[in-house]
């Protein structure tokens, strides 16, 4: 039998042998707790290992659940975290679920994690080093679009920036996204939106590292502005899928102390960015890094909610996984919301409504959405789906023009674990049509440049040298 399928079996054998000591009562759900984050942090390894230095996206998305919906269970194994399992967020009372509900949340994440990891390491095989001749071509024109853009990227920012100043910053952003929207022309919004896609392709097709360098730092600076707003998941999920990218293109090893580094350098910006969106004492987070890991993993509370009141939530399911797929288009800001319309908003006003309409919410949790779907089993083949999806993402990475398309993807899917399922399937519609434009931009800069580059006659063209003149 191979390794890959005995390490999965024997994984499985000790998830389900600490499943049914916690039902006979002989471990307690602190101890289930204890089991659960040693389980994450081996997967996370193990797609170290197994993964060719976490050169897949099984590797982020582990990183990334151990954080988001781990997070208080690693700093109670720290000693830093007193009660993981307390709903706390979103409630000035928190409160404490039966031990079957608490039982039942550590099983999800731990059953999810691993059906996502064995789907991954059973259909692992290595891909070549990324070939980008056949696509060189199109560096000129990615290189215009974007230096083009940039500059109208900074003036929508700024005028972001400035508008959020006015009206109380990130929170009015995430209350009313459409009048932040309504400050600049439509023609801005527009041409920002190619800022992105011209900067992924120029990252995955530049192997000149000056010119690579000067392109990454004019994206990040352009964006700055709205990371001093506190919206900073996206532009971290960004940096990861790129920091992925990299390694798809020079096949070499991975230092690990380049890893902890950036993942040192992650945690300082998220904390910072946290602090400056929350008013806090700005060194709070960098001093006490284990209080940010513990309010990363707040989004277990979501999967807590949506466990004990499975029954509210389950009547809206057809509705919310709707609405996901309009997500890349429209945000789901809180003026207009409607019950139905995203599980963490709904959780929120569950939770708190007061708090809600004064634009404090949570996020979501993709775990949450596949035990209200279909229980614990429904939590095990959507997983394995998830992982199916990421080995796709994967075997997907070989050529420049589908590894565009991943990258695009790939910040929806390392997000999941406060997002929701089908947010990628709205970004990956986006990006085709962003596509389709940029397909079409290049035709007419083809012609264009055929047009600059055509043979012209020495001499000018007279009526006597005119063909059929006299």
């Amino acid at each position: 039998m191979p390794t890959a399928a005995i390490e999965a079996l024997l994984l499985f054998a000790a998830v389900i042998t600490a499943a049914l000591l916690f039902v006979a009562h002989w471990i307690t759900p602190n101890q289930a707790v204890v089991l659960t984050t040693l389980l994450l942090l081996l997967l996370l390894g193990l797609s170290w290992r197994n993964f060719n230095q976490g050169r897949h996206p099984c590797f982020f998305f582990m990183g990334m659940l151990l954080l988001l919906q781990g997070g208080r269970l690693l700093t109670y194994c720290l000693g830093s975290e007193p009660d993981p399992l307390r709903v706390r967020v979103q409630t000035g009372l928190p409160f404490d679920l039966s031990r079957h509900d608490q039982g039942t949340a550590l099983l999800c994440v731990a059953l999810s994690g691993l059906c996502i990891y064995a789907i991954c390491r059973l259909n692992y095989r290595p891909i070549a080093v990324l070939n980008t001749t056949s696509a060189m071509q199109y560096l000129p024109y990615l290189y215009l679009l974007f230096y083009m853009s940039v500059p109208v990227q900074i003036f929508k920012n700024y005028s972001y920036y400035q508008f959020a100043q006015g009206h109380g910053g990130y929170m009015y952003f995430w209350v009313s996204h459409g009048e932040f929207a309504a400050t600049v022309p439509l023609w801005v919004r527009l041409i920002s939106l190619i800022t992105l896609p011209s900067f992924v392709g120029i990252f995955i097709l530049e192997t000149r590292r000056r010119y690579l360098y000067l392109a990454t730092t004019c994206y990040f600076v352009s964006s700055l502005l709205i990371l001093l707003m506190g919206s900073r998941i996206g532009t971290l999920a960004l940096i990861v899928a790129l920091w992925y990218a990299a390694g798809i293109k020079s096949g070499k090893k991975t230092r690990t102390l380049a890893v902890v580094v950036l993942a040192c350098v992650l945690f300082a910006i998220a904390g910072l960015f946290q602090a400056l969106r929350e008013d806090s004492d700005v060194t709070a987070y960098a001093v006490d890094p284990l209080k940010f890991v513990t309010l990363s993993g707040n989004s277990l509370d979501v999967t807590l909610v949506v466990i004990k009141y499975k029954e509210i939530f389950s009547a809206y399911a057809g509705s919310y996984m709707w609405n996901e797929l309009t997500a890349g288009f429209s945000p789901h800001d809180l003026e207009h919301y409607f019950r139905g319309r995203e599980l963490g908003h709904d959780v929120s006003v569950l939770l708190n409504p007061g708090a809600f309409e004064q634009g404090v919410g949570t996020a979501g949790s993709y775990i949450a959405e596949a035990y209200m779907i279909g229980g614990v089993a429904g939590v095990v083949v959507i997983s394995f789906l998830i992982g199916l999806a990421l080995h796709l993402l994967y075997r997907f990475s070989r050529t420049p023009l589908s590894l565009f398309m991943v990258l695009m993807v790939l910040p929806e899917f390392i997000n999941m674990p406060r997002g929701d399922l089908l947010d990628w399937l709205s970004v990956l519609a986006r990006t085709l049509l962003l596509l389709t434009v940029l397909t079409l931009g290049w035709k007419v800069y083809s012609v264009l440049l055929w047009l600059q580059q055509a043979p012209r006659p020495s001499q000018p063209w007279t009526a006597e040298r005119l063909p059929g003149t006299r």
